[in-house]
Formats: structure tokens, sequence, C-alpha cells
């Protein structure tokens, strides 16, 4: 959308005719007879049109004449009073005709301004003069004021007013102050936490402009965040502030805050600050931006350019521009090191330049390092300095105004613990007099602060000949620290805002000041991350302190023993908590660690002599908000403990080996092991052991022929067996205690001699003798025993073979074997002979008597009783892994095997035996239901079963303790069917 401006000046009456394209809902107000009249769209006809309407305005283009835009219609005031010339007619929906009628003041001269330099912007203009002054093309040199203005950029969107209620200042989370010549806003970070939010100012017509950082150097506007805290400073004669006779400034923003789940709520504020009086040059140094603000004074007798107390190569540089430039035409002269350019208002300002006039001053404002600007060392410090003219020609007189500005780019020094800051005390390059007397004070965040305060919080403000030097120590109250990381080291930077005004009195302008607002951050200063280990280890915890940090550290993650975890989960291997130190520096925030000794993330070994340690390896990841920066810290913790071992005492008695073990708390980290089977419940009521346990002892009762007993000896006093019982590490199964208990049993019961003169002998392996890989033979190496285990062999031969040989001795009959046992090194050498022998009477007479007698056969009578049937499915022909619960449903493709097991529960009679009669497979869950399918009939296979059902044997294992209980047959995967449509539904069996 275009917007233009067009002005008519009627000569008879003084005033001028203005055609102003506009938005169609734009309300346009002027005076009346000093009262307000606003003229809505809907006025259509011209009221009280004079005589020479018509004509005056079909001579606009003979008459036309460049004019003044007023920004905002309040500055109607800054003119004559006025009355109605006539009234307005909307033309179209966009197009406004008015006029008004200006009373002349005698000998002012009005220089007009440049067009604006940006569209979409609705524009009120008026220009004044007295019929002399306007009508003749040369100009009587009468004096008069300036005014100009420049509109800085285009708005976005017209402004809402903001919802009733939504007053920031009420809920404390918006400050408002005037700070000499700055408007200052400050934002809470309580308010801004966790939203996105934008700042955008108001205009007079309602038009609103978001504050981007293009936007903010050009028209004078500076957003900081400190501390998550959002500073809004903007110049008294920024951008769409409304200035009242330069003295007056009001300006409002808008402030738009939005969550992630929440629409977006818009608040408006508004703040009116009084500034004077001005100096003739007022230099502004801002963060992002530095302006110069220049009184403009046209006297009835204007110097001469060549007498004019400047720098005289400047004024003749741009001498030559001036006087050939085009009338009525604001430009700006650049002198650089590589010569002059030349620009209008609209390129400089397509160049980010800022350039506006009120009643009585001109602006020139510029962001750091444009093109234009070049870096001047003065005494060491760097300005940025920017030497321009601004000048404006009518046909009768040139008027140049020096616009040149230099701000200080650093003059920072950190020694030890201050921060030194360093300007010059005469700048140079904008200082082309004798100086007589300068006034110099300091402050922070804008604020000037009087030599008391200065005092308490020991600031310094030093001057000699040449320069001036503001001390200020680091960690002072006006300041803040950050956190910060660099290479994985955490640290932290000090910056505090620091503020100059520096005031001179010079031949070529009068008073002069210069205010500068001048962030300081000091170098990164590392802060190792402080462990302490508070632990305490009577009471089986470790607590550990990390610290020392800012608020804006938080802990994210905790890695214990290689395993990672959020904190901002629940577990239950530990407590973390967030605390502070009552220390008085900002660095006081800790993190607590709570661990117990029993977690799973403890290392946990015994190292012998009653002593265990305990090992905690922790890995902390941290991160600085909001920046997201992570840094991490490794801590390697040992404790150690003195404990009580367990102790055991060991007795025997004709059949059993018993151990009583005596225990305390900390056992459940240790495992109990028989030879290398863990002790548990289940393992000892399938080996045969008897286990009982209590909180402070355990009994352990093992046969002494057990598989797991171990046979030392045989000798004439009997058979030595060891049971050994130990304790391992429940991580590393290291041992940790061992215990044994030896006894010697009778061996009559591991020779039988018989009277046919068969001989049964069961040899145990001696484990010190043989190891584990060691074998026993008779005589004849040929005889095999007819059963062996790992544990022991049972031969069974008659008197007469394997090598037997016989004797007699005082009427008896002895036969003599005996049983080599050798090492699977050596397979000829035995190490160790068993002599065995059977001594039979050589007259001894045996008397046997018998009784024949016919029994009835056996029969079996039916009966009813309970019985208790589980049914499982195994996931193959082993059964020796079960589906559980959870698995179910189980997939199967047609004709997939499915292994079936049903068991008889409850009954520990070993000669019953399971028979299945008859087994079915239905469609449901119903056993009766329909249809109905056959796999066992009659405990038989189903013959008419295209797959007939297998039946598996049962022996005896680590389940199965009774394989007469037990029956298992295999059935193929089928599905039912009605007619030829295959139901698809699962098989019940």
């Amino acid at each position: 959308m275009i917007f233009a401006s067009e002005a008519v000046f009627d000569r008879e009456h003084a005033a001028i005719l203005l055609v102003t394209i506009t938005e169609a809902d734009t309300i346009v107000a002027f005076k009346r007879n000093d009262h307000l009249v606003t003229c809505q769209k809907h006025i259509h006809e011209v009221i009280d049109k004079p005589e020479n309407y018509d004509d005056v305005h079909n001579k606009k283009k003979s008459s036309e004449h460049r004019f003044h835009t007023v920004n905002h219609v309040e500055n109607i005031d800054a003119f004559a009073p006025s009355k109605v010339f006539a009234k307005i007619k909307m033309i179209s929906p966009k197009k406004f005709v008015y006029a008004v009628k200006i009373k002349a003041e005698e000998k002012q001269l009005v220089i007009p301004a440049p067009a604006s330099a940006l569209a979409g912007k609705n524009v009120l203009s008026l220009i004044t003069g007295s019929k002399s002054q306007v009508s003749k093309a040369t100009a009587e040199k009468e004096t008069g004021s300036l005014m100009l203005s420049v509109i800085a950029a285009a708005p976005e969107v017209l402004m809402q007013p903001a919802p009733p209620g939504r007053r920031l200042c009420e809920a404390g989370f918006l400050k408002t102050e005037c700070r000499d010549s700055v408007f200052w806003f400050g934002l809470n970070k309580r308010f801004l936490v966790g939203k996105f939010w934008q700042i955008s100012v108001v205009d007079q017509s309602g038009y609103i402009f978001p504050i981007t950082p293009k936007f903010a150097s050009q028209c004078g506007y500076t957003i900081a965040v400190e501390r998550w805290n959002v500073e809004v400073r903007a110049s008294v004669l920024s951008c769409c502030v409304h200035n009242l006779n330069d003295e007056q400034f009001s300006i409002t923003i808008q402030i738009k805050v939005s969550g992630t789940d929440a629409e977006a709520s818009t608040y408006v504020q508004r703040l009116s600050c009084m500034y004077s009086p001005w100096a003739a040059r007022e230099i502004y140094c801002e963060e992002n931006y530095m302006q110069v603000k220049t009184a403009v004074s046209v006297q009835r007798n204007i110097p001469s350019i060549e007498d004019y107390a400047q720098d005289a190569e400047d004024w003749a540089l741009v001498f030559p521009e001036a006087t050939g430039a085009e009338s009525g035409i604001w430009q700006v002269v650049f002198h650089t090191p590589g010569g002059k350019r030349s620009m209008t208002v609209k390129e400089a300002h397509e160049m980010n330049y800022g350039i506006n006039t009120t009643m009585s001053r001109i602006l020139l404002r510029a962001p750091y390092h444009t093109n234009e600007a070049e870096i001047v060392l003065v005494q060491g410090v760097p300005l940025t300095v920017i030497r321009s003219t601004s000048f404006y020609k009518e046909h009768w007189m040139i008027l140049l105004i020096d616009t040149a500005m230099a701000c200080p780019l650093d003059g920072i020094t950190v020694i030890d613990d201050t921060i030194i800051w360093t300007v010059p005390r005469i700048f140079t390059p904008i200082v082309t007099s004798a100086v007589h007397q300068d006034n110099t004070s300091m402050g922070v965040n804008g604020i000037k602060l009087d030599p008391t305060r200065m005092a308490e919080r020991n600031y310094t403000l030093d001057k000699n000949d040449t320069a001036l030097a503001i001390r200020v120590p680091i960690g002072a109250q006006d300041g803040y620290y950050k956190s910060h990381v660099v290479d994985g080291q955490y640290g932290i930077k000090y910056s505090i805002n620091l503020f100059l005004e520096h005031q001179w009195d010079d031949e070529a302008w009068g008073l002069n000041k210069i205010n500068v607002i001048h962030p300081v951050t000091t170098p990164f200063i590392p802060q190792p991350p402080i462990l302490s280990d508070e632990t305490i280890p009577e009471q089986w915890l470790f607590n550990v302190t990390l610290g020392n940090f800012l608020p804006d550290v938080e802990l994210r993650k905790l890695t214990l023993d290689s395993r990672s975890f959020p904190v901002d989960e629940e577990n239950t291997m530990f407590n973390v908590y967030n605390g502070t130190t009552t220390n008085e520096t900002a660095l006081n925030r800790i993190f607590i660690l709570e661990v117990p000794m029993e977690s799973p993330v403890v290392d946990r070994k015994y190292i012998g002599d009653g002593v265990e340690q305990y090992t905690l390896d922790i890995i902390y990841t941290l991160t600085v908000v909001p920046e997201n920066l992570t840094f991490t810290h490794v801590a390697h913790l040992i404790h150690k403990h003195e404990i009580e071992l367990p102790v055991a005492n060991g007795f025997c008695d004709e059949e059993n080996i018993t151990l009583v073990v005596t225990h305390d708390t900390l056992d459940h980290y240790w495992i109990p092991f028989i030879g290398n089977v863990q002790l548990t419940p289940h393992s000892a009521e399938q080996h045969g052991y008897v286990l009982r346990e209590n909180s402070t002892h355990s009994v352990i009762v093992i046969p002494h022929d057990s598989a797991r007993v171990v046979h030392e000896a045989i000798n004439n006093q009997g058979l030595r067996n060891r049971f050994d019982f130990k304790l391992r590490d429940n991580k590393t199964l290291d041992v940790l205690v061992n215990f044994s208990v030896s006894c010697s049993f009778p061996t009559t019961n591991l020779l039988t001699c018989f009277p046919n003169g068969r001989i049964v002998i069961t040899v145990l392996k001696l484990e010190a003798l043989l190891g584990v890989d060691g074998k026993m033979m008779l005589r004849d190496k040929t005889c095999k025993p007819k059963e062996s285990t790992e544990f022991k062999a049972t031969f069974e031969f008659s008197a007469d073979s394997c090598g037997t040989s016989r004797r007699f001795e005082k009427g008896y009959m002895i036969y003599e074997n005996e049983v080599a046992y050798f090492r699977k090194s050596a397979p000829s050498d035995p190490i160790y002979r068993l002599a065995i022998s059977c001594r039979y009477h050589v007259k001894d007479l045996l008397h046997l008597q018998f009784e024949h007698q016919i029994n009835a056969q056996p029969i079996v009578a039916p009966g009813y009783g309970p019985l208790v049937l589980v049914m499982q499915l195994a996931k193959d022909v082993s059964y020796s892994d079960l589906y559980e619960h959870s698995d179910y449903p189980v997939v199967k493709y047609l004709t997939d095997p499915l292994y079936f097991e049903v068991q008889l529960l409850r009954n520990e009679d070993p000669q019953i035996e399971l028979f299945l009669q008859d087994c079915w497979a239905t469609a449901s869950q119903d056993r009766q239901g329909i249809p109905q399918w056959p796999v066992v009939v009659n405990s038989c296979e189903n013959e008419a079963d295209l797959y007939m059902t297998t039946f598996h044997p049962v022996t005896r294992s680590e389940r199965v303790r009774y394989p007469s209980h037990f029956k298992r047959f295999e059935v193929k995967m089928f599905a039912f069917t009605l007619g030829d449509v295959n139901t698809l539904e699962q098989i019940m069996p």
C-alpha cells in the first residue's frame, strides 16, 4: 500500500490545502477555535468552502510548496491557533480533503523537512508562514525556527486496546523510570520465564512497530537481558515518541507474552518524562547505537561559515556540496579518511542511519561500525568516530550543522579484583577548541551516583589531565555474575552496566554533554566444582555435596556405576537435593546426593581381615540455563567398614554332617555355596539337604553320602568325608569365607559279599588323590563299573573273575582284589590302591526254609478321590522350558508341534502312576464346547487323526521327582473348520 501527501498554498487566506491518502478507518483530528474537532470518514461534503477553493485547487501545480510533516495530531498545538477553513470531505474510502487556516507569526522562518523515507505511515502535514515569506521567490533574511521529522520504520499492525486488568506495573512485573534523557522499562524474569515475548513501540496513531535489532539501532531503542530480567531503554528523541516543546516526552510500548500452550497476552504501558534544559550538543553512547543531538537556532545575524568556530576543514569540504545541492532537500556529508560522501536523508536512512529534528534540535543516530565510521585511538582508548555535516539549502541561504560524534569502544582493564574503565578526558575528534571547564559523574544502569553512594560501594572516579578512570570492584552489588562453560570447564563472568556523564564548556559550542552506557564483562574466571564428602560410615549412607555454583546451574543427570539417571525422574537408588550455602557470595548453589551403601549402584567388596570396601563412582552432568551449556564433574568415593565375619560350628552323627552358621545383617551380600552349587531352598530340597534359617543362624544338614560331599580318604578307621561351605560375593562370586566339616564314617556299607560269590563294591573318588579327572580300576582293567558318576563307581563281579584271587586261612576262604586309583596324566602308575576282601567259612552250612503258597492274583479296584492335575505347554521336546502365563497367547502355524505335559499335583506316593483316559480340543475355553476333536482316546492315540498324537517318555530330572506322576504327548497344530471354511479359531485342548 502506497501513502502520499500533497499540499497547495492559498496565498489569500495564508492556508494550505492538503490531500492525504490514508487508511479508510483513520480518524483525523485538529483544532477549531482551540477546540479539538474529530473528522471521521462518514463526513462526505465540504462545508464553508471559500469562493476561490476550486480555483486554488486547480492551480495547485503552480502553487505547489513543500510542507512540514507532523507525526501526531497533538503537534498542531506547536503552531499558532487555527480555525476551520473547510471541513473534511471523503473523496474515496481512502482519500480525504481538508483545509486548515493558520495564523501566521511575524518574522517566523519555517525550514521544511525532508520527505519520509519510508512508506506506510499516516501523515498530517502543515506549514505556516507569512504571505511575504512564501509568495516571494527570493526570501528575506529573517529569523525563525527549524523543524524536521523523519519517520523511522513502517508499522505492521494497527494497535488494539489491551484487555482490561492487564496492568503489569500493578502486578509488580514491570517497572518504569525516567532516567535523564532516557525512558527505562524493566520486566521481571518471573513474568517471562518459560514464555515467548515480543516488545514493540506504539505511535500516536496506534501503529505498532516491533523493536527488531535494526529498528532499535536506527530508532534509538535498546533491549538488554540481564539476569533473565529484560530491560528496555529508549531515548526521548526515539522514533514514535511524542515530543511536546522539547520538554515533555511520551512513549507507549506493547508487550506480547505467550506460552507454549496458551494464547498470547498483550500489555500496553505508557510513560511520560520531562527533560530540560538541553546542552548545546549532547552525545549519547548506547550499547547498540550512538547519537548526537545538536541545538539549532537561526538568528537574524547568521554568522558566516568561515567565522563559525568548528572544524574549518570539514566546513570547507562540505561547502561545494552545499552550494551545488538542490534547494529544499536535507543532506548529510560524511567525512572519512578515504574522502567525503554526500547523501540525502533518504539515502542515509537506507544505510540504517536515523535523522530527525524537533523544534530546536537536529538528531543524527547511527549503529556502531558503519561504513562511514572510523576507529581513532585517543590516549590509548579506541573511539568510534563519525564526522558528518548536515545541511539544508534554500535559495537565499545554506544552513550547515555539525553532527559529528564519538563514543568509546573499550578502555576496560581488569587488575586483580578491580574493573578499570578509562576514557579520554577530551574527545579530540569532536572537540576542536579550548575547553574551559568540565564536570564528570559516574553511575550504573544509567543512574548517576552521588559521592556518598560511590564510597559505600567502593567505586572511584579519578581524573588527570588526559583521562578519566572509573574503578569498580568485581562482585559489586550493581552487577551480576553469569555462568559460562569453556572447553568443558565451568566458570563465571561478572557483568556491570557502567554509566558516565561528562560535561564540558568550550568556545565552539558552549555546553557539551556526553552520556555513555558501557556494559562491562570480565574475562572467564574458572570455578572448578568443589566436592565435599560428608559420609558417616556408621549411617551406611554416602552423603556428597557438589558446589559452588550460581543459581543458573541445574543438575540434569547422574551417572552412577555406568548407569544414567535423569534427576527429574523418581528412583529408589538415591536421593538428590538442591541447596544453598550460608556464605554471602553469589556462588552459593549446591547439590546434595545421598546414596545408601546397599544400593545396587555401589560397588561392595570384601578385602580381607574383616574389612569391606564400598566404592561409588559418580558423573555429574550439569547445565547452564538458559543457554543449555553442559559440563560434567567426575567423583570417585571409597569408604571402608569393619564387619563381623560369620562364625560356623560343625558336627556329625551316624548319617549326616551338620553345619551351624551364625551371621549378621550384611550376609545378603554373600551367597552361600555347597561345592559349586548355590544353596537355596530349592537346591537343598533337590539334593536332599535340610536347610533351616532365621535372622541370626542357618543350619545345613547333609547326608554323608551326598553327591556334594568330598571323600578325603579310606583307611582302617573308615571313610573320611568333608563338607565344604563357602560364602561368595554376590557380584564377583569371589570366595569370601570358607567353612569345612570333616567326619569319619564306617565303610561296611561300601562292600557287600553275597553267599553266592557275588561281590559288589562302591568305590568313592578321593578328591585329594585324583582331583576331578582320576580313574578307578580293578586288577582286570577290562572289568568296567556297573554304574559310574563323577563322584563314585560301583563294580559288581563274581569271586572268580576280574582278577580276583583266592586263598585259605584258618578255615576261611578269602577272595581278594584291589581298586587302583590312576591320575589321567599317569594312567599306568596307580597312586593309590584300595584292597578289598571277602571271607567265607570253609565248612559253613546254611539252612534255608521256604514255604510255597499260592497267592491270589493282585487286582486293581477302581475308586474315587480328588486328583489335582495341571496341563502345561512346553517350548520344545525336551520339556525343560515351559510357557509362562504371561507368554499366552502362543502363536503357532498349522502342523507345528505342540508339546503338552500333564502333572499330578499334591501327591508324594511314588507307586502311583498317572494315566490319561481322554483328552480333546475345543474351539473355545468351554471344555464342553462344540466342536470337539479327541487327541487321546482311552490312553491311546486317536487312530482317526491324520496326524496322530505322539507320547514321550518321562525321566527323572531336577524338575521331575516322580516320573510316574507325569504324562507327555505331542499334537500337531490344527484349526477347526465349518464345511470348507477355516474358522481360524485357536484350539483349546
